[in-house]
């Protein structure tokens, strides 16, 4: 099989908020709230070791760690008379928070992911999770009848109930497996992970960002009424208008995927979502061909395949019952979502300066390498 890779430069400018997480929090006890300059600060811990070695305040700031106090670090700071000066010379990196309704209770911030020089970035196998479900959904649209039998499979499991992590994986490794398991290696079976064609798409991680392109954003939830719910969930997420730029290899001996059928894909899915599920939300947010969702916040319908098999009143009934299959409680009123035409009947949204944005929702632009000058 002849190899000739074609290699690609994409560019993912940040619509919205874009939150990609490390799994780790940053705890109240590690930031000093700074209300007159609407910033968060994250402190150091060996800078800020070696101040408080030099106060003679270890000891104490072990006392404060240990404890059930509520105050941020910056707060036991100034009582025990380290200046604002001081401490903020332990600085990390500082988020502004002024979309953010804080209240003195001091949340919790779900970190970015960061290299290991404290840089954030996003992981290559992120932004290839977005590919592969932008271009299976775009497969079911062209060839629904491939994905028949899967949709069956669907439809017979109303009425069941099952954990989150396990309801309806075989119906969606099925969808995997017609779409993507296509190579027929020799001393393989059809569904083995050896077959999956997109192995001969390679992405890599994004260049390094810097942590100003980082703010501070609450996890908002929009409804069709147009009423807004501000969650107890705060996040580092990136700024919008921030350019997220990686390098894709494709061998065109595995994976047939060309430039042009991945810009279709990322028109489809835009199309997709917009009749599906966006503009169910009156008319907040224009419809652009190039946008495609990516991390935490962005909601079920840009990382399921439901709306591209069932469309878009099929796809509510279904998504109701999946949420019924899962558990999920009463008071959520999913319940509610076929009179209201959309399940979930909620968009996830992020403020900046002011102005709604979708969360996780980025532009995306594919440069062949040679093209334009590059």
């Amino acid at each position: 099989m002849k190899q000739v890779l074609k290699v690609y430069d994409v560019r993912l400018t940040a619509e919205g908020p874009v939150y990609i997480g490390s799994g780790r929090s940053v705890g109240k006890k590690e930031y000093a709230y700074l209300p007159r300059e609407k910033k968060i600060v994250v402190l150091e811990p060996s800078k800020l070791s070696r101040l408080l070695s030099k106060k003679g305040l270890v000891f104490e700031y072990g006392k404060f760690q240990l404890g059930s106090s509520r105050n941020d670090i910056g707060e036991w700071l100034r009582k025990n008379r380290v200046s604002e000066k001081e401490y903020l010379g332990c600085a990390k990196y500082s988020l502004d928070f002024g979309d953010v309704q804080m209240d003195r209770s001091k949340l919790e911030i779900q970190e970015f992911i960061k290299d290991a020089y404290g840089m954030p970035y996003v992981p290559g196998s992120s932004i290839k999770g977005m590919i592969r479900t932008v271009l299976l959904a775009y497969d079911i649209g062209k060839n629904p009848e491939k994905y028949e039998m899967v949709k069956r499979q669907i439809v017979r499991k109303k009425g069941e109930k099952t954990g989150r992590t396990n309801f309806l994986k075989g119906e969606a490794d099925g969808l995997e497996e017609i779409g993507y398991r296509t190579l027929q290696r020799p001393e393989t079976r059809r569904g083995d992970a050896v077959n999956d064609c997109l192995s001969g798409m390679v992405v890599g991680d994004s260049e390094p960002l810097s942590t100003e392109d980082l703010i501070l954003c609450q996890r908002t939830e929009l409804h069709v009424d147009g009423r807004e719910k501000k969650m107890n969930v705060l996040r580092e997420a990136l700024r919008p208008g921030t350019v997220v730029s990686f390098p894709l290899t494709i061998d065109t001996g595995v994976c047939k995927v060309t430039k042009e059928e991945l810009e279709n894909a990322i028109v489809y899915f835009s199309g997709m979502y917009e009749n599906c599920f966006l503009k169910k939300f009156k008319g907040k947010f224009d419809f652009l061909e190039n946008r495609v969702w990516m991390g935490g916040g962005s909601g079920f319908v840009t990382k399921t395949e439901v709306y591209p098999l069932f469309g878009s009143k099929e796809g509510v009934e279904v998504t109701v019952d999946i949420w019924k299959g899962i558990g999920v409680k009463g008071e959520h009123g999913h319940g509610e979502d076929q009179e209201k035409g959309v399940s979930p009947h909620v968009c996830k949204v992020g403020y900046y300066r002011g102005k709604q944005y979708l969360m996780g929702s980025c532009l995306v632009e594919i440069v062949e390498r040679g093209e334009g000058g590059r």
